[in-house]
Order: C-alpha cells, then sequence, then structure tokens
C-alpha cells in the first residue's frame, strides 16, 4: 500500500482519535486519577519538608530549598 491509498483517511483518523481522547479525558470517572497525577511532581517536595528540622545548615533554612520557600 501507498500513501496515496491510505493517505486520505489520514485526518479522519487523526479526528476521531482526538475526540475520542477528549471525550475520555472529560469522563467524571477519571477526575479523581486525573488530580492524584496532577499532585505526582509536588511529592518528592512534601516529603523533603516533613523530614527537615528547622536547624540545617549555616543560615537555618534547609539546604534543598535554598530559601525560597520563606517570603
Amino acid at each position: 500500500m501507498s500513501y496515496e491509498v491510505y493517505g486520505p483517511y489520514l485526518p479522519l483518523l487523526m479526528l476521531i482519535t482526538f475526540i475520542g481522547l477528549f471525550i475520555w479525558v472529560l469522563l467524571p470517572g477519571n477526575r479523581k486519577r486525573f488530580d492524584e497525577a496532577s499532585k505526582l511532581p509536588f511529592a518528592d517536595e512534601d516529603e523533603n519538608e516533613n523530614e527537615s528540622s528547622p536547624g540545617e545548615g549555616s543560615t537555618g533554612t534547609d539546604i534543598t530549598n535554598n530559601g525560597r520557600n520563606e517570603k
């Protein structure tokens, strides 16, 4: 098969795939799983804050956050 045979159907296939993914993302049953996945990048930061004590480092701040959390 060549591109001339299946090429005209690629936009239709991509549109069906996009609509399917769009519906899958918006289904209410997937909300909890997506909310948990959205918090994964911050999971390590929460563990580091719980493990450190305020007396670490020479300035009294945790070395890993470099004082970014202080305002």
